[in-house]
């Protein structure tokens, strides 16, 4: 799992390369995670969160390409086995990129955002033995940028973490920080 982790971040990386000589900035984000679907019944709804790191590539006139590295959790959902019940942890790493486009030729206030992630998911089973997947995520969103550090941003989140029977729907709210 992670050297196939290690080769998508060194092909995205080699991928972005030539667009470095626009101005770059790099950050932390923190979002919660609101499941839908069947995300929402492995976990029994329960909230979950996602952190990570950024970069940002100012592509000019309003536009913006945002390469990331986000971590996913999924706490204590309970379900019944014939066995008695048992509890489900989930947890992603997903290396993706988003295009951003803002209102306003300068990078703030109101924008859109599109973008698609590679995760290597985890579902932890307490009595039973782990599936792991490996899924792209499609993410549509808007957000508002205040200043030139913060902004707070909606998504919603479609993909697999299970196969065929897993969809991994989501609505998250979260907040980005660049230094």
């Amino acid at each position: 799992m992670r050297t196939k982790m290690l080769m998508t971040c060194l092909c995205l990386t080699g991928f972005l390369s030539p667009l470095t000589a626009q101005q770059t900035e790099a950050g932390i984000q923190g979002s919660l995670l609101f499941p839908q679907s069947d995300l929402h019944s492995a976990v029994n709804g329960r909230v979950g969160f996602q952190v990570g790191v950024h970069g940002a590539i100012d592509l000019q006139g309003g536009s913006e390409l945002r390469p990331r590295i986000d971590f996913t959790r999924l706490d204590g959902g309970s379900f019944s086995l014939s066995s008695g019940s048992s509890t489900t942890t989930i947890e992603a790493v997903g290396v993706g990129v988003d295009y951003l486009r803002y209102m306003e030729e300068r990078r703030r206030g109101l924008y859109a955002c599109a973008g698609i992630e590679l995760d290597w998911w985890n579902v932890q089973y307490r009595f039973r033995n782990s599936d792991r997947e490996t899924t792209p995520m499609l993410m549509v969103g808007v957000g508002h940028r205040f200043n030139s550090s913060t902004s707070m941003e909606f998504n919603l989140d479609y993909g697999q973490f299970r196969p065929s029977v897993g969809t991994a729907s989501s609505i998250k709210g979260g907040v980005f920080y660049r230094f």
